[in-house]
């Protein structure tokens, strides 16, 4: 009998195998041509893409970014949507072309439902946290030491449209899910806003249920905010000490054991890494 766990774990792996390594190419027109194929595979993965993710990922001038992405407007892959809601007052979003051609590039189906208006096919109010949360996967992979020896944080990931579509409705969606060297995988959670305690404790809850499913055994909070990742990490500990206290009466069915307190404890890291990054790419 087939374990649900397996199948989705090996669900988890084909996205995770998808190379999303820049390979500049030896020559202008293979460079062309990387670039174009992984634009297209980012694209179809998170849905919208930007000259500022595109002028970081290949080293670009926004100009050249622009130029790039325009071209492959042109060509049919993506659409150009205007919005306040982007730093770069823009953002490219994937055709049902682009679809195709990035499940011919990864060799996994791709779920598209095409819109008639381009401004339908994203959520306008989540525009910065998407970028980011792009950013910071692809960062992740694209990682040197100071001896400019490749070191990546994570091998690969699975995007936040991916992994909702894979697992159960009664799983919290992360805004990804990566892979370390160890093999082990992490959730990784974007904290754009400030949260109100009720709803830091409900999220730490779902946390609990995703780490004791099996479906990662970390947590990683990134921001591009240090006083965000500070508050988060005080609220949490205090939800922690309140559910697991003898006189939680409040919240009896949300009541913590000392075990799962200290898994809850010792698997969600603040990482501050990315802070200074995310600043001086979306916000200078």
């Amino acid at each position: 009998m087939n374990n649900p766990l397996n199948e989705l774990i090996n669900d988890f792996n084909r996205h995770l195998a998808i190379g999303m390594f820049y390979h500049p190419g030896t020559n202008n027109l293979i460079t062309g041509l990387n670039r174009r194929k992984l634009t297209a595979i980012i694209a179809v993965r998170f849905g919208i893409i930007s000259p500022t993710l595109v002028s970081w990922l290949y080293q670009t001038s926004r100009h050249q970014a622009l130029e790039h992405l325009n071209k492959l407007a042109r060509e049919g892959l993506l659409v150009l949507v205007k919005t306040h809601r982007s730093n770069d007052g823009r953002i490219y979003v994937p055709t049902y072309s682009a679809a195709k051609y990035a499940e011919q590039l990864t060799g996994i189906q791709t779920y598209f439902r095409s819109k008639a208006n381009p401004q339908l096919s994203f959520n306008h109010n989540t525009v910065m946290h998407d970028l980011i949360n792009a950013f910071v996967l692809l960062r992740g992979i694209h990682n040197w030491q100071t001896d400019e020896k490749y070191n990546p944080f994570w091998q690969g990931f699975v995007t936040e449209k991916e992994f909702k579509r894979i697992t159960s409705k009664d799983v919290r969606n992360v805004d990804g899910l990566v892979q370390e060297d160890s093999g082990a995988l992490v959730a990784i959670e974007i904290e754009h806003s400030f949260k109100n305690k009720t709803t830091r404790r409900q999220i730490l809850l779902k946390y609990l249920s995703g780490i004791k499913a099996g479906y990662y055994s970390k947590v990683f909070l990134v921001s591009h905010s240090l006083d965000i990742l500070n508050d988060a990490k005080r609220l949490n500990n205090q939800i922690i000490e309140e559910l697991t206290s003898a006189s939680n009466s409040k919240f009896k069915k949300e009541y913590l054991s000392d075990d799962d307190a200290a898994l809850l404890e010792a698997s969600i890291i603040y990482r501050t890494k990315f802070c200074n990054e995310i600043n001086e790419l979306f916000y200078q």
